[in-house]
């Protein structure tokens, strides 16, 4: 009984939990991002190097876009991204994603899944700067880390059945929260699109091409795609 009312206060606090970590965020001077986003980038391009380079013109089309995107970012922005730079791995996920610090990779499946439309590529492009200037990757961290430490607090030496309870808890809180900052990158990837004068209908394009093909894990963060497209232009018309 004393472990169900553990497990339920766990639960039913969880979002006070990450709450609390999340403004701890606004805390941290910005310069740890860029420090947290090193170390993954280097692990990241250690990962990925063993398939291979993209080639010269994807590396160059990525830059470009990225580039245009980069110069309509506000000062306050930029001084939000540590360690700005686009990096293209060989890897056929359609997938990108944004370190704390702001450096993007894109995988070559994302290139070949929006083929020669840059519009979706500059879409993606901007939605993930929005990750890293709200500095989403920072409050992930934060939240998982309050998470484990209130586990501690709570329970001390868990069994392997509180360890189930607690993660699928957690991976609540995740889903959830995934929601609100992909909400909040599709936001703020309108306007930086708007910025540079150019239509987020890319982005939304794009969300859509995901609800009508698998899309492994990894990019899911990204939910309810088709409805994230019907919002982008809603916001945008």
């Amino acid at each position: 009984m004393v472990l169900a009312f553990l497990v339920a206060l766990f639960f039913g606090g969880r979002g006070c939990i990450g709450w609390g970590a999340e403004k701890a965020v606004d805390f941290v001077p910005v310069t740890a991002d860029a420090k947290v986003g090193e170390v993954g980038a280097e692990q990241f391009r250690a990962q990925y190097a063993a398939a291979g380079e993209p080639t010269e013109a994807q590396k160059k089309r990525v830059e470009r876009v990225f580039g245009e995107l980069q110069q309509a970012l506000t000062p306050e922005e930029t001084a939000i991204l540590g360690n700005p730079r686009v990096t293209v791995v060989v890897d056929d996920t359609p997938n990108a994603f944004a370190l704390p610090g702001g450096e993007v990779f894109v995988l070559t499946g994302l290139l070949d899944r929006v083929g020669d439309d840059d519009d979706m590529l500059r879409g993606v492009l901007a939605h993930e700067l929005g990750h890293a200037i709200k500095r989403h990757g920072m409050k992930g961290l934060a939240r998982r880390a309050a998470f484990g430490v209130v586990i501690t607090m709570l329970i001390g030496e868990v069994d392997e059945l509180v360890v189930t309870l607690a993660a699928g808890a957690t991976e609540l809180d995740r889903l959830a929260h995934s929601r609100s900052m992909e909400s909040e990158a599709d936001a703020f990837g309108v306007d930086l699109l708007k910025r540079t004068g150019h239509d987020p209908e890319g982005l939304a394009r794009f969300l859509e091409s995901l609800g009508s093909q698998p899309v492994p894990e990894l990019l899911s963060t990204h939910p309810e795609p088709v409805e994230r497209a019907a919002a982008i232009r809603a916001g945008s018309s």
